[in-house]
């Protein structure tokens, strides 16, 4: 089963949007970098770019999370990290990644790194046999809440959508956050410490904003959420493969759940919901 013991508190509720925090009773992870701060190069592969593959290199002393969903701008294409994983510190990765953005192929080599996330609705996607024409579908599907972008680019629609993400902070040793969109809990990510979780707040905040547009304005209640924490907590989990320098495991069924650790210690988890609506157009 996971692990952690998950305590949820009051939402915020702001449209269809509510936001639940999130406690454990695990003492913080340290010694390792993540979010838009930490220092990890992204290139395009040297003399032949490839749509789904790109070269990071971690350049700070501390292995480095990147999680996955990042979206990571610029290059020859914007592209979206297919999993999460622990880079070693000073060692060239190849990485595999899906394209967002269909109309563009060429440009710069290096890419920039703000650690904004996609949507939770594009996420379970990632790693399916037929991934890049489900995510081609559903950045395209984004238009009709978001509005047309030049080479069909998420990140486009992330900006012209100009989403109003609920304006909160995360709370004293808050690590993680629970997502609830029109009356039914989505998705609950976990990190190993409230400054790993301050780290990825806004844009998760964000992404999370932009699958909410256009649905009911539902308050998700208290109880709905703390079901889906207890229905994660129970959730048995095996390993599934390496993740880097970490390992990663997974489980669950509707809820499915993916859970990184590093030194034995979970340092990135999410939960999706894998029948809630924002999906259905998926």
């Amino acid at each position: 089963m996971v692990r952690l013991r998950l305590h949820v508190g009051q939402g915020t509720h702001r449209g269809a949007l509510t936001v639940f925090p999130v406690w454990t009773d695990a003492s913080p992870v340290t010694g390792l970098a993540t979010g838009a701060t930490a220092e990890v190069d992204v290139a395009e592969r040297a003399g032949a770019p490839s749509v789904d593959q790109l070269v990071v290199m971690n350049r700070s002393a501390k292995p480095t999370l990147l999680l996955a969903g990042e979206l990571l701008e610029g290059g020859w294409q914007n592209r979206t990290l297919t999993a999460s994983t622990v880079l070693a510190p000073a060692t060239p990765t190849v990485l595999p990644v899906l394209c967002v953005e269909h109309g563009r192929w060429g440009g710069e080599t290096a890419h920039r790194r703000q650690a904004r996330r996609a949507p939770v609705a594009l996420r379970p996607h990632l790693e399916q046999s037929d991934a890049q024409e489900r995510v081609w579908r559903r950045v395209s599907g984004y238009s009709a809440v978001a509005g047309p972008s030049p080479t069909d680019s998420l990140t486009d629609r992330l900006d012209r959508a100009k989403v109003e993400a609920p304006d909160l902070t995360p709370l004293a040793g808050q690590s993680g956050v629970l997502i609830g969109i029109a009356g039914r809990p989505v998705a609950l990510e976990l990190f190993g410490s409230r400054r790993a979780l301050s780290a990825h707040w806004r844009p998760l905040l964000e992404a999370a904003a932009l699958d909410a547009l256009g649905r009911p304005a539902v308050r998700t209640t208290a109880a709905l959420a703390r079901a889906f924490a207890e229905r994660v907590q129970g959730t048995d989990l095996t390993a599934v493969r390496g993740a880097g320098a970490g390992r990663r495991y997974g489980g669950g069924g509707r809820i499915r759940v993916d859970d990184v650790r590093w030194r034995d210690r979970t340092v990135h988890l999410t939960a999706i919901d894998l029948t809630h609506p924002v999906l259905e157009a998926s």
